[in-house]
């Protein structure tokens, strides 16, 4: 196990050249070389980086190297997907890197995964889900993954990874593995009864409407007064106004 102490995290959208397969993660070629070429990895299978970031921690398979420009502190470039888990924005932020062998992780012996997508249903896409699986290596229970669908034209579906047996993080490959899938999402929600009461929140204020009705206004005859304190009134029946009626 290699631990680089600092990394700097950035986005692929960066590179002159394609953006990556979105599922593994690359370093600069010095560092890729350095790290390839340290004796306890010669030989093994795949490596994987677990990235922790402001207390959040991912895993992903690496891939090659990447041409880009070089600086004293590796850099490691993450799809999109690893840095928005991660919170981070893909411009340089430092992180934590610990390489692990694939040794590392038990292997499944049972998935449950729960699409976003009923569309998923439509096709048979055993063989395509087996390979993408393998592609992304470790699952971790509560995260999300993308599979793109060729036979639904290159659809991707999404995938939350509800339960992993024996463990809740676990390398996605083994001689019996039971991949089973719970309801999509979408169909759970169209099963809402569109007629259920929305229960009103506790923090709702509850406004009284009629208070904020005009009504009529009261006129108040108020009779005029002579300094003597004798009611006079006007020809016309008005209350008589010193100042205005002398």
């Amino acid at each position: 196990m290699t631990e680089f102490t600092h990394v700097e995290l950035w986005s692929a959208i960066f590179l002159t050249e394609e953006a990556g397969d979105g599922v593994t993660c690359s370093l600069d070629k010095t560092s890729w070389r350095g790290l390839m070429n340290r004796p306890e990895y010669e030989g093994c299978g795949r490596l994987f980086a677990r990235v922790e970031h402001e207390e959040i921690e991912t895993y992903l398979p690496l891939g090659g190297y990447t041409e880009c420009e070089e600086g004293e502190i590796p850099r490691l470039i993450l799809p999109q997907r690893a840095l928005d888990s991660l919170f981070a924005t893909g411009t340089g932020e430092l992180a934590k890197v610990t390489w692990l062998t694939q040794e590392a992780f038990p292997e499944a012996t049972r998935i449950v995964l729960r699409p976003h997508d009923s569309t998923f249903y439509s096709s048979d896409i055993k063989a395509e889900l087996e390979v993408a699986l393998t592609r992304i290596g470790v699952l971790q229970k509560g995260h999300s993954i993308k599979v793109v669908i060729q036979s639904l034209g290159d659809y991707p579906v999404e995938f939350d990874v509800v339960e992993l047996e024996p463990a809740t993080i676990v390398l996605a490959q083994g001689d019996e593995v039971a991949i089973e899938f719970e309801t999509a999402v979408d169909a759970q929600a169209a099963t809402l009864r569109p007629d259920t009461p929305i229960p009103k929140s506790p923090f709702e204020e509850v406004v009284d409407f009629s208070s904020m009705i005009s009504t009529p206004a009261t006129t108040t005859v108020i009779e005029g007064r002579t300094l003597g304190g004798t009611n006079r009134y006007t020809a016309d029946g008005r209350p008589w106004n010193p100042h205005r009626d002398a």
